[in-house]
């Protein structure tokens, strides 16, 4: 007898309150060791401030606020085994000259860091090209759940190829950017934060099929 398939995890998106609190909590406890959060804490308090969760959650709350009032979809896996925001184009946020400069008085290095991606996007997608942008995408540490990251990933690598437009997003440590590469992702550019810290730009569906 052939053994079952294995039934593919069930998907829901919603941008309600519960969905914004279980994104930013996932999120900040699957990246609370990453070296760039770190890194953008100090930034902002200081280099000898104590990187926190609670400070990770409360950041990451607000990016979310942020991103679904421009009208961004947060999508989840299997009963939260793993979720991720997905900004449709047209919802990215694009910062003025003015945003930056005001930025970089309290976070040089973070401001220093959005110029570099937001660069790197218009020089290999070019200015103005319409794209879908992942962020935020992690699975839950606490759970075990198979083929939750590829349920929230896949379809829209499809719908991206359907509506002709490519995928961006920035990995913030090595294993996101293996996941990402192993479901068609490539490496644009690589940015350094000072000598230990690194980011990948990558890109999906480019040049677009």
């Amino acid at each position: 007898m052939e053994p079952a398939l294995q039934a593919k995890p069930q998907i829901t998106s919603s941008n309600s309150p519960e969905y914004r609190h279980r994104l930013a909590d996932i999120s900040s406890r699957a990246c609370f060791s990453d070296p760039l959060n770190m890194l953008f804490q100090r930034d902002r308090f200081g280099p000898s401030a104590q990187v926190t969760l609670e400070y990770i959650y409360t950041y990451t709350v607000i990016r979310i606020e942020t991103k679904v009032s421009l009208g961004s979809l947060i999508v989840e896996a299997d009963n939260f085994a793993a979720v991720a925001c997905w900004e449709p184009p047209g919802a990215v946020r694009r910062h003025s000259v003015e945003e930056l400069e005001e930025l970089e008085k309290e976070r040089p290095i973070y401001a220093a860091f959005i110029r570099d991606i937001e660069a790197a996007k218009n020089g290999f997608l070019g200015e103005g090209q319409q794209c879908w942008q992942l962020s935020l995408m992690a699975r839950d540490p606490l759970r075990t759940s198979k083929g939750a990251v590829r349920a929230i990933i896949e379809p829209f690598v499809e719908r991206s190829k359907e509506e002709k437009v490519p995928i961006w997003l920035v990995a913030g440590n090595e294993r996101a950017r293996d996941v990402y590469a192993y479901f068609g992702f490539e490496v644009l550019k690589v940015i350094y934060l000072g000598e230990e810290v690194r980011t990948w730009c990558m890109v999906c569906n480019w040049p677009v099929e």
